[in-house]
Formats: C-alpha cells, sequence, structure tokens
C-alpha cells in the first residue's frame, strides 16, 4: 500500500513537472519565437493600407544604415532628412511587435513636416534586421542605444527624442534606465507600452486562454531564460523609468484591451524624477490614438516637443 502511495505521489509529481514544462515552452514559442515575417519589408503593405501620406518619401532625402548589436546580429534602418531641417531635434521611432520601421511612418511624417529628421529601424527579429526571439525590450532598449549612437554621430548637434509605439513603448521606456548612464536621449513619448512583462502575458494568457497564472511566469522565466538569454522579469519597463530624470509623455488609448490603460497609468505613477505628462486618449484601442485623434495627437506631441526644447535651450 505504501508502494502504490509512493508511485502515485510520483507519478502526479512528474505529470504537474510536464505540465509546468509544456505550458512553460508554448509560452516561449507563442511570445519570444512569434511570427514576424522575418526578412521581408513592409513598406509596400504600409502604402497599400494608406497609413501615411506616401509623397514624403519623395520630399526627404534617405540615407539606409545598418549597425551591429552588442550581441553580434545586425540591426537595419532608414534615416530620413526633413525637407527643411528646421530644428536640431532627430526623432528616434520604435515599432510594435510584428511590425517594422515603416509602421512608423504614421507618426514620423508629422516630425518631417515640423522640420525634425526621423530615424526608423527594424528591431530585432524584425524585418531586415537580424536575431532570433523577441525579448520585450530586454534587448530592444540595449539596441535603441546602439541605434541613437548611430544617429548622434549623423547629427552631432542634434538632440535625441526616441518615440515608441506598443513593444516600441516598453522599449524606449526600459531604455530610459540605461540612459541614466548613458545619457544619449534627451526625451520619450511611449504610446500604448506595457509596464511589465510577466504582468502582460500573465493577463493575456487569461484573457486569451482564460489560464490564470498559477506559477507558469515564473517556469516560463526559466525558459527564456536558457533559450534566449534573459528571465522575464528582466524586461519590466516600470523598473527602469523609476530611475529615469528625463522628460517622458505617456500616451494610451482608454479602449485599448490587448495591453491595459492601467498599465500606463502605472508607469506614470512609478516616475519620480523628471517631467512627466499623460494623454489618456477617448475611444482608441490598442496602438489607434493617432487614427482615432490624428489632429489632437499632432498638436500634443508637438506641444510636448516645443516645451522641452525650450526648456532645454535655457
Amino acid at each position: 500500500m505504501k508502494l502504490s502511495i509512493k508511485k502515485i505521489s510520483l507519478s502526479l509529481i512528474a505529470f504537474v513537472v510536464f505540465f509546468y514544462a509544456v505550458i512553460s515552452i508554448f509560452t516561449y514559442t507563442q511570445t519570444c519565437l512569434i511570427q514576424t515575417h522575418q526578412g521581408t519589408s513592409k513598406l509596400q503593405d504600409e502604402k497599400e493600407n494608406g497609413s501615411f501620406d506616401t509623397s514624403w518619401l519623395d520630399k526627404v532625402s534617405r540615407e539606409d544604415f545598418e549597425v551591429t548589436s552588442d550581441q553580434g546580429y545586425t540591426l537595419s534602418g532608414t534615416y530620413l532628412e526633413a525637407p527643411e531641417d528646421s530644428v536640431q531635434l532627430t526623432a528616434v521611432m520604435v515599432h510594435g511587435v510584428t511590425h517594422d520601421r515603416w509602421r512608423m511612418m504614421r507618426y514620423a511624417q508629422i516630425y518631417l513636416k515640423h522640420g525634425i529628421d526621423v530615424v526608423l529601424y527594424d528591431h530585432r527579429k524584425h524585418g531586415l534586421s537580424g536575431g532570433e526571439e523577441v525579448s520585450f525590450s530586454f534587448f530592444e532598449s540595449q539596441d535603441l542605444e546602439k541605434v541613437v549612437q548611430w544617429a548622434k554621430k549623423r547629427k552631432p548637434e542634434d538632440i535625441i527624442l526616441a518615440h515608441g509605439e506598443s513593444l516600441g513603448g516598453a522599449t524606449v521606456t526600459s531604455h530610459s534606465g540605461l540612459n541614466e548612464t548613458t545619457h544619449s536621449v534627451d526625451f520619450y513619448i511611449a504610446d500604448c507600452p506595457f509596464s511589465d512583462t510577466k504582468e502582460l502575458l500573465a493577463f493575456r494568457a487569461e484573457e486569451d486562454f482564460s489560464v490564470p497564472d498559477l506559477g507558469f511566469m515564473n517556469t516560463s522565466s526559466i525558459v527564456t531564460k536558457l533559450m534566449a538569454g534573459f528571465y522575464l522579469g528582466d524586461a519590466s519597463p516600470i523598473q527602469n523609468v523609476k530611475k529615469s530624470k528625463v522628460p517622458f509623455l505617456f500616451i494610451h488609448g482608454k479602449e485599448d484591451k490587448y495591453i491595459p490603460m492601467q498599465m500606463t497609468k502605472d508607469l506614470f505613477e512609478a516616475k519620480q524624477f523628471g517631467e512627466k505628462y499623460i494623454w489618456l486618449v477617448p475611444y482608441a484601442k490598442h496602438a489607434k490614438s493617432i487614427t482615432v485623434a490624428p489632429v489632437m495627437y499632432e498638436i500634443t506631441v508637438m506641444n510636448y516637443i516645443n516645451t522641452i526644447l525650450s526648456k532645454l535651450s535655457k
């Protein structure tokens, strides 16, 4: 009888371990290895869906470039010089997951219109860049630093704005911690960022699969460390923004069901140093603030930029 109980106990333990391993590997494959159509450009797709005024591509001076990440893969980007380069500012644009650099043209056209140069680039595992996994802002924030350094060499007299959407918003927020060492970015805009990767993935598992987090994020984190070189807890924008002393504008749609608006509110509250602003956009779903309120988006962004530029010039 005792032997049977022991066998049952061992079998149950083995089943639980196997079950958690399966869930954790599934989480890794569905997140870090998400299909991004790497190796192709989505410029034509963005042109066809009318996400931006394509005439800007004929008006600007365009320069493609590559930089090498700290992990050894190539980051592919494009520098766009405004037709009237009237502001000593370069905006580095950071796109969301499964998109590529051209997604950010819908924001970039605002900057180009106002005489601000723009840098677009593809995240790791996206577009024409290298890299094998998405790391939810951990390695992406380090890659952003490489791109920013390229931009600073390209236009040494310019100050730097980093503007990101979704994963890009989380990336610029995570970079803000590193920035306290490098001092390479002067101010940020984070549109619909997430505050913490483990919390986001737990939320999405509940929403998409009705699976509560019974410790799965902890075991999944071990898998990502073994397979991709980072713990999920390492990709925590909120821990980095706590260190940041440079200005931030946070933007989030009130109807965002993919990344909860509360995450941006949490980031705003967590930032203790430096200027901070927040705009919560009525009726806007995930990454749709600029399409729901394009005129107010431009006004809000440019008012923020002009406010910060006037203070930096003093």
